[in-house]
């Protein structure tokens, strides 16, 4: 997958406001089954794997989740960057029955079966990144945020 290419500024949604979790994952589904990147399946393998496996994580300063599904539900690859300075409530990977704010959600859509794995090891440097991540948190332009990714997860 190449890094540059999954970086899309229309996919890169800054200063969400507040809204639930499952909204949010409304909001996301319509955006990419408009764009024909994801199966009329994705909402609710979306939800199932979300439900059934966390993904927030609280970083230094913010929280982060990492929603993503199997890649029979993805056409095209790409990744999703949403901000959220009041933070979306999601549960915790840690301990799933404690929620927590997300302030940076990464939906992850790839094609290749453990693609995600290299993916999520690349993220995870950047979260220890906490001067990378004020700057997304901090940025109103999605152009800024599509360079900081790129430059950071090659």
């Amino acid at each position: 997958m190449s890094i540059a290419a999954s970086f899309d500024t229309q996919f890169i949604l800054l200063k969400h406001p507040k809204i639930g979790r499952l909204e949010l994952f409304d909001e996301i589904n319509t955006l990419l089954i408009n764009e024909n990147i994801v199966q009329p399946t994705y909402l609710n393998a979306l939800i199932a794997r979300e439900d059934e496996h966390p993904t927030a994580m609280q970083l230094e300063k913010i929280g982060v989740a990492i929603p993503h599904v199997d890649i029979e539900h993805v056409q095209k690859e790409k990744v999703v960057v949403v901000t959220s300075p009041e933070g979306i409530e999601f549960n915790q990977a840690e301990d799933p029955e404690l929620t927590m704010k997300v302030h940076v959600i990464f939906f992850l859509l790839l094609k290749e079966k453990d693609a995600h794995l290299e993916f999520l090891m690349k993220l995870i440097g950047l979260f220890r990144q906490t001067d990378k991540m004020d700057l997304i948190m901090a940025s109103g332009s999605a152009e800024e945020v599509k360079a900081i990714l790129t430059a950071t997860l090659k």
